[in-house]
């Protein structure tokens, strides 16, 4: 697992499936932690400066982002183009004033 990769998510227990982009460090996604820091892919454009377009996914908002349990990572999707995960990067340093 690596920063920037596109996972469907599938939480035990619930019929909801959703993509996210983990955004935890490559240190941590390769750590033996159960936790993991993410964001989702929403299909629509939600129209604030913290969005950052995904090629051929949707878009991911640097101001919705949560923990998420690694073994309901059910499958690898896709990774973020370079350039994108630049500006996600950046989003996220603004939204978060670091």
């Amino acid at each position: 697992m690596r920063r920037g990769e596109l996972w469907l998510y599938h939480p035990h227990g619930s019929p909801r499936r959703r993509t996210v982009v983990l955004i935890s460090s490559d240190g941590i996604n390769e750590s033996p932690r159960q936790w993991l820091i993410a964001a989702e892919i929403v299909d629509e454009d939600p129209q604030d400066i913290l969005a950052v377009p995904v090629e051929r996914h949707g878009w991911v908002h640097a101001g919705n982002i949560g923990r998420i349990y690694r073994g309901w990572l059910a499958e690898p999707i896709d990774e973020m183009e370079a350039d994108a995960l630049d500006r996600l990067d950046t989003a996220l340093r603004a939204a978060m004033d670091l």
